[in-house]
């Protein structure tokens, strides 16, 4: 069985991530080594350190690595990961998720051991489900596909929201940012991105994609964790909607897609816009509209 890294990347959530780590030390069936790599953004406390590093001694094949960032930003501490990573498997999950299956570690790694073609293993969040009505209206607005590993013709991954409704090992081009894995041999293209920075939407594309240049990337529904998701962003709307529109737009341009794609990305976030107004959320509809006006008239970076 091959080695993995546990990377959790957090700021400042004390209580989730002592959660995710003592679920992670109720791991049992292990015949590797597991580094559990912290990478903090916040300030976490010597003291609070080494509670973790109690929790997960009661396995001794497991040990607590930390690493505290200097630069802010969910994007750099990705790249961060590859970079200090001790292992070849890298396992990124959020602070805020829980593994309620103690065999999850083993489950994972059996994919790479039975496929040496793989690039990446992602999971799927328990809870998360989409009506007919639903999945109608997200294809006719482009934030999702008719097909569970598709991504949407704006590059949106709402087809995650009937992950669970799946029964076997299916082919995607995107993985749940909470849940995913990847040899980090298939991440060494990954770099630090301008546009990122704080408001990294959609860090989890760039990640797939980077992967999917070296191998085939597959969901295994058997990999279920529980997400402990706000359902707001600590980070400011305005900010995290504009981010949302401008990273899709890299995002796209980093795969060369069409005009009918940047067609199909207006099509969304003028939709997002009217339901963001109906709802009278006003800061993200404000950011919307300026993602939608970098989109039309602002220079672009090149790639």
């Amino acid at each position: 069985m091959k080695n993995i890294t546990i990377a959790i990347c957090t700021r400042n959530r004390i209580a989730d991530i002592t959660k995710c780590i003592e679920s992670i030390s109720k791991q049992v069936g292990l015949n590797c080594e597991v580094e559990v790599l912290i990478v903090d953004d916040g300030d976490i406390q010597k003291e609070q350190l080494h509670l973790f590093e109690v929790m997960l001694s009661k396995i001794k094949c497991m040990k607590l690595s930390y690493f505290k960032k200097l630069k802010g930003g969910v994007w750099c501490s990705r790249v961060e990961c590859v970079k200090i990573a001790a292992h070849e498997i890298i396992l990124y999950l959020d602070d805020d998720v829980e593994l309620d299956d103690p065999y999850y570690i083993s489950k994972l790694l059996k994919n790479y051991d039975n496929d040496a073609s793989l690039a990446g293993v992602g999971g799927i969040a328990k809870g998360l489900y989409s009506s007919k009505i639903a999945n109608v209206l997200g294809v006719a607005t482009f934030q999702m596909s008719s097909s569970l590993g598709k991504l949407s013709k704006s590059g949106l991954a709402g087809s995650i929201a009937n992950w669970n409704k799946a029964k076997s090992v299916f082919e995607t081009e995107f993985f749940h940012g909470c849940n995913m894995s990847f040899k980090k041999s298939s991440l060494k293209d990954m770099k630090p991105l301008s546009w990122m920075g704080n408001y990294a939407v959609g860090d989890d594309l760039y990640m797939c994609y980077y992967a999917s240049n070296y191998g085939r990337l597959v969901i295994d529904p058997g990999l279920k964790i529980i997400h402990h998701e706000s359902p707001q962003s600590r980070d400011k709307a305005e900010k995290v909607s504009k981010a949302k529109v401008v990273n899709h737009y890299y995002f796209l341009k980093m795969k060369q897609a069409g005009i009918l794609n940047y067609g199909a990305l207006i099509w969304t976030m003028l939709y997002l816009i009217v339901k963001e107004i109906i709802k009278k959320n006003n800061d993200a509809t404000l950011g919307y509209l300026k993602g939608v006006k970098f989109l039309l008239f602002s220079k672009k970076e090149t790639l």
